[in-house]
């Protein structure tokens, strides 16, 4: 999925009906937006921080802990946030 652009990455989470995590903040807001403008749905976008991998699963299972899947349909969520 590396290879694909941002819009296609997440049509790709929206069909396996998954929330995509990125480091990617400007491009997926703007997604984000557009989606919104569309009234189109997705499953969530997680945005973060570059961190280690470590940090990054432990702010993911906090957020898994908090929400449920309905809590973060179209939604953003910054995982900088579930420290």
């Amino acid at each position: 999925m590396l290879s694909h652009d941002d819009a296609e990455q997440l049509v790709w989470a929206v069909t396996q009906e998954r929330a995509i995590v990125t480091f990617n903040v400007s491009d997926f807001m703007t997604l984000h937006e557009e989606y919104q403008a569309d009234r189109k749905e997705h499953f969530g976008i997680l945005l973060s921080t570059a961190e280690t991998v470590p940090v990054l699963l432990h702010r993911l299972l906090r957020l898994l802990n908090s929400l449920s899947a309905d809590e973060l349909k179209s939604q953003i969520r910054w995982l900088n946030d579930y420290k």
